[in-house]
């Protein structure tokens, strides 16, 4: 039973060895990493290999995320499970601050709503805003978290595709778009008004996941928005914590 409890633990631990930096492991590699010899090494990718967790590279004989993995990534984002632990995070914001309070995902070139918490004015709408999408070019929400992207990245959700003119207050023209992404990037935080909404108006700000940003998380009013410093605060302190939430412990 000990060795069957070890054997889960390296396999855990081979998985979470791969973030943003780290795409690829060798079976030499990781027998270093995890201070093992490349026979177990060996027998714990291949037992991850075997259930898909983990695929190979044969041109470089190194090993990489596989399908597996994509498919719990999936069943958490589609579960209640981001949804559970944004809850009392945003239930104390929509209080403290009196507006509505969203956390959104990116889902390709739109943001999916996640959870939001009505305020004391109530609703945005007249339905349900969970599983709500949000287009890349338009509103608080979507820019605070594409503008956190790489400009090649972006642009594959931006510039490379017809984008729809909802309101007056619209953009439409990707050099005005890369503008806005480039100050919403330096400030932190993004201010829209009747961009996507006629009527709304938004404060929005980035959840980081490690240094990688997951989503983000907006205020929201059906009046016009004064955007004061504790405002600000109030928010990067609900996307602060969010991101520690979903953060792994290192």
């Amino acid at each position: 039973m000990t060795e069957r409890l070890s054997s889960v633990g390296r396999a855990l631990e081979t998985l979470l060895l791969f973030d943003a930096n780290r795409h690829s492991l060798s079976v030499t590699e990781l027998a270093e990493l995890l201070g093992c010899s490349t026979s177990t090494a060996q027998r714990t990718i291949a037992t991850l290999t075997e259930q898909q967790f983990l695929r190979r590279d044969d041109i470089t004989r190194t090993y990489r995320l596989g399908a597996s993995v994509m498919q719990l990534a999936r069943a958490w984002r589609s579960t209640a499970s981001l949804a559970s632990i944004a809850r009392p995070v945003l239930e104390r914001l929509a209080e403290s601050t009196g507006l509505n309070a969203t956390f959104a995902v990116p889902d390709h070139a739109h943001m999916r709503v996640v959870l939001s918490i009505d305020g004391a004015e109530g609703p945005l709408r007249d339905y349900p805003m969970a599983s709500e999408l949000y287009p890349a070019h338009a509103g608080a929400i979507s820019k605070a978290y594409y503008a956190q992207l790489p400009h090649a990245l972006r642009a594959r959700f931006i510039g490379d595709r017809p984008m729809a003119r909802f309101t007056a207050e619209t953009k439409t023209d990707p050099q005005q778009l890369e503008e806005q992404f480039l100050a919403i990037r330096a400030h932190g935080y993004c201010y829209s008004q009747g961009e996507y909404d006629t009527h709304v108006s938004a404060l929005a700000a980035p959840v980081w996941m490690g240094k990688e940003p997951l989503g983000a998380v907006a205020l929201s009013s059906l009046s016009t928005l004064m955007v004061e410093q504790p405002l600000v605060d109030a928010l990067l302190a609900a996307t602060g914590e969010l991101g520690r939430l979903l953060t792994r412990e290192s």
